[in-house]
């Protein structure tokens, strides 16, 4: 039997498991790699368990990835499973950056290496450029979302507090696509749906433990602002890593000076090349700001949200799923977004932009990333290579 089978599972065996997919998996490819190695080749989940756990971490704020691994886990082994797949897929992408962010933050300024993070923040602006069409064709569907979208981008041009619009935008959505959704949900076939039932055991256990984890926290002012602005961040957002961006600049660039402009451009662009979830990008930000503790801090926050959120709603995901006000309101956040993106982009071009190598390298990286098939990694390499070259033909003159 498949519960039999899965009560001979060791948490050892998890922890292996989830510690080379995060060795081996950059962004989405975390799913295909689960996919292949625990549906595909040991069969310890169905593929509708998969396919029920992408779903969940679809409709859960937090890293999507991150969700579907824990609740790969929890349907595993309960809350263990769920501790075990966390931290194994972290593992190796969590010292791939610090070991990343210590070669940064102590030899940066050198010629040498300071030429590869240059490299490195202009190709950001190419990723975050394709990266805004590709959330916008996922969440805009008609005029009303793109008039959300055109809103967004314009009030934040005048007031920067990204919360309270992605408040409104929840309220816009609720008001706009509310009427239609229920149309959609009271017309879907849900009889095949499974009785579940709240946990409140867990919702109690995973309360005490953030209390309790908030106040061991509050004897470092520091490092207690640096975890509640990460996790309120990782518990704000919806979609993939990159929505995330205009959030974790208005804390850590904005709200606090913690990393530069620059800076926050490099933790972006290398949480694309190390392996694992994308928002890997906290622990470079938290090792500028708290060293090693910092990176630790960092790092949990912006990850527990979907840890304990999958931990609470595993058993009641489908009445989620097929909640209409959840849904109607999530389509306004995600257009939202898209207006944020966009701003982003802009802000981040005028500080990475600033000669013809630069712009032929960002509008490389676009070009590749949106016209053909090659890999991030790839597209990395051949339009850091260029920009190499470029910089020899203009005799070291972005070189400083």
């Amino acid at each position: 039997m498949q519960t039999d089978r899965k009560r001979s599972i060791s948490l050892w065996q998890i922890f292996l498991q989830y510690f080379i997919i995060g060795s081996v998996g950059f962004g989405p490819a975390i799913a295909a790699e689960t996919k292949k190695r625990l549906v595909k080749n040991l069969k310890w989940i169905s593929e509708r368990e998969f396919v029920n756990g992408l779903a969940l971490g679809n409709i859960l704020p937090g890293a999507t990835f991150v969700s579907l691994t824990v609740y790969i886990g929890y349907r595993l082994r309960g809350v263990m499973g769920a501790i075990t797949s966390f931290f194994g897929l972290l593992i190796t992408p969590f010292f791939i950056m610090l070991l990343l962010s210590y070669a940064y933050f102590t030899y940066g300024a050198l010629s040498g290496i300071n030429i590869f993070f240059k490299i490195i923040v202009v190709v950001t602006v190419g990723l975050i450029a394709n990266a805004v069409i590709e959330i916008g064709k996922s969440a805009i569907k008609d005029w009303i979302g793109i008039f959300i979208a055109l809103a967004t981008f314009a009030i934040m041009l005048f007031y920067s507090n990204i919360f309270i619009m992605l408040i409104l935008s929840a309220v816009a959505g609720i008001a706009i696509y509310y009427p239609s959704m229920k149309k959609i949900v009271s017309t879907a076939n849900l009889t095949q749906e499974k009785k579940t039932k709240f946990s409140v055991k867990n919702f109690i256990i995973l309360t005490l433990t953030l209390v309790i984890f908030g106040y061991l926290l509050s004897y470092n002012p520091v490092l207690y602002k640096l975890g509640w602005g990460f996790f309120r961040t990782g518990a704000f957002v919806f979609g993939n890593g990159f929505t995330m961006i205009p959030l974790i600049q208005q804390e850590v660039v904005n709200t606090y000076h913690w990393v530069s402009m620059n800076d926050f451009m490099v933790g972006i662009a290398m949480g694309q090349i190390t392996p694992g979830p994308v928002l890997i990008t906290a622990t470079f930000i938290g090792y500028k700001v708290a060293s090693f503790a910092g990176a630790i801090i960092a790092t949990l926050g912006i990850f527990l949200p979907s840890f304990f959120l999958v931990i609470l709603t595993a058993e009641i995901h489908q009445k989620i799923e097929h909640n209409s006000i959840v849904r109607a309101a999530i389509r306004g956040i995600m257009a939202a977004f898209t207006g944020m993106m966009a701003l982003v982009v802009i802000n981040i071009a005028r500080s990475a932009l600033v000669n013809i190598p630069s712009v032929v390298v960002a509008l490389g990286t676009f070009a590749l990333l949106r016209f053909t098939k090659l890999g991030t990694i790839w597209v990395i390499i051949g339009v850091g290579t260029i920009y190499w070259f470029l910089n020899l033909i203009t005799n070291g003159y972005l070189i400083h």
